[in-house]
């Protein structure tokens, strides 16, 4: 099976424009990351796609938030869609 990106801007990019522009100016002596990689199925017919995200954090409850956030851009950006997780995904945060 073939996997197709969809045009345009994908959500991993776009989230990550998103959490590079809110880390802070100097370094962290902390850092969280997780990582979540997704196969995409439409309901209603289609090629399955593949999209991720990917975020950092200088805490545990940041790193958290964060995630929680970009899976809720994800998921409204396929709407009526089925999401399998690769096996390359991150189960939480965890140190870098």
């Amino acid at each position: 099976m073939k996997l197709h990106r969809p045009a345009g801007i994908s959500v991993s990019f776009v989230i990550s424009l998103i959490m590079a522009a809110s880390l802070p100016a100097q370094a962290a002596t902390a850092c969280f990351a997780a990582t979540k990689v997704y196969r995409i199925h439409p309901l209603r017919g289609g090629a399955d796609s593949k999209d991720s995200w990917s975020v950092r954090g200088d805490a545990f409850n940041q790193c958290v938030r964060r995630a929680e956030a970009a899976d809720r851009i994800l998921r409204a950006h396929y709407p009526e869609t089925l999401y399998a997780l690769s096996l390359t995904s991150t189960i939480g945060c965890h140190a870098c």
